[in-house]
């Protein structure tokens, strides 16, 4: 976009903005790189009046990128500044009822627009700031830097009066001000404490287990690790075994301690006692590992029914409750005991087997069977430690979107491309729903997803010339993966070495090198550029080169990759089990809980003194037994699930996205 369609832009958006009642400012953006939002002319007399149309065309000639508009009652508007991502989420799972109305994707968050003629003071709250009397915001569509403010929800401003007001302000600081209290009061629990009730739990359950009980309640007060190891790692190594446990050092069990510690804070409770919003990253795990939405969907409809996280149901109310949001019933036996009920061993939904349903005020009659099955709804903390995924934001998710695996998909990408307005490809947006590139392809038309398509540019030099892959005898002749040469008049040619030499040799200065990148998805509605084109660094480029396999130097990582994960398969075909190390630290991420005799996807085994293979189910309390038996590491779980398969699929999956650091650590451990 250049500088004049870009200030045409601006004052048509700001002579609209003013019919509308709004007070609009111009402001330098990236005509001053050292203050990009500072007013163009002086906005004080705009705090009072609105400008007139001659103002607003002096205003915005001086190559100013950007335009503001006055908050307060001048305007009767009040914007909420969000800086994160996270806190925005967090506000509209809390109030839902004021998120939906005209919001702005800035550069770190949001700007949620209100219309109100009630006097409200401009001040900062945790995570962002209230815009009111005396300030104003950038508005779409400004460019700073190279960001574009976009529209991420176009629709119209919400009304609030005086009650609407006093709710949203009382959520932020009342809010704020019980969270800073209950901080104040964790921080006077003294280490004393913890030591006590390390010697009371390591009494009863052992050393090991009462260390990771400890250090998972620091982790719930917030005390730092550093803390809780210098107070209780000593007292760890100082504390005497059981009788027959075997001999350790003083280093090992320190290094011991030190790893139960860090698994505790690593997979430990979460902030969250309820189910508030199931977390993406969780709903992306289960779509890419079962393949199918039926467990995704009944978590989130637990979250649209108001179910409290640790709270026992019945089967039966879990197929009425799956019935009445559009889930039948053998979609609900799957996610409580069917083919997706676990995740690499361990129930994603917990369960119990009581013989008196009486549990926190659950009663049920049943008569003829010694034992009944309840289910325990999961807590978000939970979740994030069965699947092993990271806290992340969580999208909103409605009604009509949990009745077919369709819509939820639908759902699940337009509130990414909503909330991001993502730079990314089809192929990274496919496989985050675990579909094909066709498929998104159709999502995008029936959102009417605007698509930017990205072209990285370098100048075709001697150096640049010498990345360049030669062309194999089995190459196509007119292609190459993703990237080309242009010349000087625009024509195009594949990005062969022997080509680009014959432009440096016909004298093409202006001769590059194009390479496709992600493209740009957005659902706002201003207008989008087809082509947007961006200044790559010739280490950049033999990166991407390095990535799509063409380049000369790498011999071709991706299809290297590819022969590594067809040769684990044809591996895998022939082994049934994968052997897997237990400790006392790591029983509780691998071995399921239940109190039945149960084997899920494996079994436990280990070597008597005899040398003879003693095997037992793949139950924890029967792992706790045998650890204490042969050993802490002496224990095996031999699972079905190839981990070399996973380490490989998780390797393609990151290298597809760009992070080549992580993709080849995964693949180095998915070859030893």
């Amino acid at each position: 976009m250049n500088e004049n369609s870009l200030q045409k832009q601006l004052i048509e958006r700001a002579k609209r903005l003013a019919q509308a009642g709004y007070s609009v400012i111009p402001v330098h953006g990236n005509n001053a790189p050292a203050e990009p939002k500072r007013p163009a002319v002086s906005w004080r007399i705009y705090q009072c009046r609105l400008a007139s149309e001659a103002e607003i065309e002096r205003g915005f000639i001086n190559n100013v990128t950007a335009l503001g508009i006055v908050c307060g009652r001048v305007s009767k508007l009040l914007v909420i500044d969000f800086d994160d991502g996270l806190r925005y989420q967090r506000f509209c799972r809390h109030l839902p009822q004021y998120a939906d109305t005209y919001t702005v994707k800035t550069k770190r968050g949001f700007h949620l627009y209100y219309r109100t003629v009630e006097k409200v003071p401009s001040h900062q709250f945790d995570g962002g700031d209230i815009k009111a009397e005396r300030s104003y915001v950038v508005a779409p569509p400004s460019v700073i830097g190279d960001h574009v403010y976009r529209c991420a929800r176009a629709i119209a401003e919400l009304e609030l009066d005086r009650a609407d007001v006093d709710q949203i302000l009382n959520y932020f600081h009342v809010n704020a001000a019980s969270v800073t209290g209950a901080r104040q009061r964790i921080n006077e629990v003294k280490a004393a404490d913890f030591k006590s009730l390390y010697h009371r739990l390591a009494a009863r359950m052992g050393r090991n287990n009462a260390l990771y009980r400890v250090a998972s309640l620091a982790n719930e007060h917030n005390k730092p690790i550093a803390d809780v190891e210098r107070t209780l790692l000593r007292v760890h190594c100082e504390t005497p075994s059981r009788p027959g446990h075997k001999h350790e050092t003083w280093a090992e069990r320190w290094h011991e301690g030190k790893r139960t510690i860090g698994s505790a804070y690593r997979i430990g409770r979460g902030r969250e006692d309820r189910l508030s919003g199931l977390p993406n990253t969780v709903r992306e795990r289960l779509l890419d590992a079962q393949g199918s939405t039926v467990t995704a969907r009944f978590l989130d409809i637990l979250n649209l029914a108001g179910w409290e996280s640790e709270s026992f149901f019945t089967l039966k109310d879990a197929v009425k409750l799956g019935q009445d949001f559009g889930l039948s019933r053998k979609s609900v036996l799957q996610a409580l005991t069917g083919d997706y009920s676990s995740f690499d061993g361990r129930h994603i939904i917990g369960r119990r087997y009581v013989e008196y349903l009486d549990i926190g005020g659950l009663k049920s009659r049943k008569r003829g069977r010694p034992v009944e099955l309840a289910f325990q709804a999961p807590s978000v903390a939970r979740l994030l430690g069965v699947m092993n995924v990271r806290r992340s934001p969580s999208d909103r998710i409605g009604i009509e979107d949990v009745r077919s695996a369709k819509a939820y998909r639908v759902a699940m990408h337009r509130e990414y491309i909503q909330r991001l307005s993502p730079k990314s490809s089809l192929r990274v947006l496919a496989g985050r729903l675990g579909l094909n590139e066709r498929t998104i392809r159709r999502y995008n038309r029936r959102l009417q997803v605007k698509v930017t398509a990205c072209v990285g540019r370098l100048r075709l030099t001697g150096e640049a010339l010498a990345r360049l892959p030669k062309r194999g005898w089995r190459a196509r002749k007119n292609t190459t993966n993703g990237f080309w040469l242009e010349a000087g008049d625009g024509s195009r040619m594949p990005g062969w070495r022997h080509l680009g030499a014959k432009l440096l040799r016909a004298g093409e200065a202006e001769a590059r090198i194009c390479i496709r990148q992600g493209s740009v998805f957005s659902l706002g509605q201003e207008p989008m550029p087809a082509v947007q084109y961006e200044n790559v660094s010739l280490r950049q480029f033999s990166r991407l080169l390095v990535l799509r396999g063409e380049s000369a130097r790498e011999g071709g990582l991706m299809r290297r990759l590819g022969n590594a994960m067809d040769a684990a398969r044809t591996r895998a075909s022939a082994l049934k089990y994968e052997r897997i190390q237990l400790f006392f630290d790591s029983v509780d991420q691998r071995v399921a809980e239940d109190k039945v005799a149960e084997t899920i996807s494996g079994y436990l085994f280990a070597r008597d003194e005899a040398g003879s293979e003693v095997r037992r189910p793949a139950r924890r309390g029967i792992a706790y037994r045998m650890l204490k038996e042969h050993g802490n590491g002496n224990v095996y779980l031999a699972l079905r699930s190839s981990y070399k398969d996973v380490m490989l699929s998780l390797a393609r999956h990151a290298l597809h996205a760009g992070d080549a650091d992580q993709g080849l650590d995964l693949l180095a451990r998915s070859l030893a």
